[in-house]
């Protein structure tokens, strides 16, 4: 057991804005190990995958599961095409392990970094009307509580720990396994251009409905929008280029130039359209879908009525324009389809999703401030994993089946083993 076991060691999460230095490292290589573990012990734990989120749900000075050793597929169902994984698998994984059982996900996001758990527990997604986002797609769970005692979720058995699950902030116990409803494995053709942000902002609702997957980032201080879009392709697989534009490493710089010379960024932002070319590209969907994110930055999203997207998108961009405040990421705007899980963010309406970003050579606070209380404004909810200020007051409103939520928590744990200060600020009304 001991090997399962260390006291030293930083978290940290990948932008580098959360750390922790946990009193103890849980590394168990098995569910009984983690049983085990969990039975004789006490205190606070909490659980981290690859460290994707920007808010601080991961941070605590008690037990910190890492969930490492804790990957693989487990089994799939070829009539149903489901698979079931280890709750560690990270995403990056996936893909290649599910296609040669015929399988793919249904959609994924631009990072591929996070593992599954991760993914669901904060209702990670991608883009596309009528596609949601991976907690839309679970369709069963295994989990042990805090106590020791092993659950097996799914829509026949224990329905209630399947729908609070789905979405679970890793506050109900440590989720071990979990099954995902896929599709047969399929290609992409990718196609990302640049178009005037006007033309973009009027005809993004024909481009979502054309297209399986669209989505449009607009910068702050320039008049284009970069759109790509997705659709499912039978064309060859095109080669991998000779030479690629080190993208993330030009962001990295034009983002320091942005922040450490006054008026710079204006610029920078041209520069970076200026630099921008067309992309191509077909192969298989677990390929298309991720991008370089190797430049860091922190990140916040929120996901507002479907109706209201575009008009609060307009709102964002000329309250941000008339500040002096300095930002050289751009706006991205996706769509996601609502799901059942009662605390995804998706909950019961089709959203349009709207992420700000700054970069961590800078204090994103000023811009965070400024442009949060405009997705209040339209009815928005917090994606879990990004950086946001509500509390549980707030959120209880925002959420229809909170009362539930919070009563199958209450359930699994209640000494509140697995809240630390984050949680307990959004789960535990004062």
């Amino acid at each position: 057991m001991a090997s399962a076991v260390s006291s030293q060691g930083e978290w940290r999460n990948w932008s580098g804005s959360q750390r922790a230095m946990p009193g103890r490292w849980w590394r168990p290589g098995s569910e009984d190990q983690l049983v085990a573990l969990l039975q004789g012990s006490t205190g606070e734990v909490r659980v981290t995958g690859a460290g994707h989120s920007f808010s601080a749900l991961c941070k605590t000075a008690g037990n910190l599961v890492s969930l490492d050793h804790l990957s693989g597929l487990v089994s799939h169902d070829a009539e149903r095409l489901t698979a079931t994984a280890m709750a560690g698998t990270p995403l990056h994984e996936s893909g290649c392990v599910l296609w040669p059982l015929g399988q793919g996900l249904i959609n994924q996001g631009d990072i591929d970094a996070q593992s599954l758990a991760g993914a669901c527990g904060t209702s990670t997604h991608g883009t596309g009307l009528g596609l949601g986002s991976f907690s839309a797609l679970v369709r069963g769970l295994r989990l042990v509580t805090p106590s020791g005692e092993v659950i097996d979720a799914d829509s026949s058995r224990n329905a209630d720990i399947l729908q609070a699950g789905a979405t679970s902030l890793g506050a109900l116990g440590v989720i071990t396994q979990i099954t995902l409803q896929n599709r047969p494995n399929y290609h992409l053709a990718e196609r990302e251009y640049l178009l005037p942000l006007a033309e973009v902002l009027s005809c993004f609702e024909g481009l979502a409905r054309n297209n399986r997957h669209a989505e449009f980032w607009a910068f702050f201080r320039t008049d284009k929008a970069v759109v790509k879009v997705l659709n499912e392709s039978t064309e060859p697989p095109t080669p991998q280029p000779r030479f690629n534009l080190p993208v993330d490493r030009v962001l990295d710089i034009t983002s320091r130039i942005a922040h450490g010379v006054a008026g710079a960024d204006a610029l920078m932002q041209r520069l970076l359209i200026a630099l921008h070319s067309e992309v191509r590209r077909v192969g298989r969907s677990y390929q298309i879908f991720p991008s370089p994110r190797a430049s860091r930055f922190n990140e916040m999203e929120y996901e507002l009525p479907l109706a209201r997207g575009l008009e609060c998108v307009e709102e964002v961009l000329t309250t941000v324009q008339r500040s002096s405040l300095r930002t050289l990421f751009p706006l991205e705007y996706r769509t996601v389809a609502a799901d059942e899980a009662w605390l995804s963010p998706f909950y019961g309406r089709d959203s349009a999703s709207i992420s700000i970003h700054q970069h961590v050579c800078t204090d994103y606070r000023p811009l965070f401030n400024l442009v949060e209380p405009i997705f209040w404004k339209y009815g928005g909810r917090p994606h879990w994993g990004k950086l946001h200020s509500l509390d549980a007051v707030r959120l209880a409103e925002l959420y229809p089946r909170w009362d539930d939520a919070c009563r199958v928590r209450e359930q699994l744990d209640p000494q509140g083993r697995m809240l630390n200060d984050h949680l307990r600020t959004l789960l535990v009304m004062p």
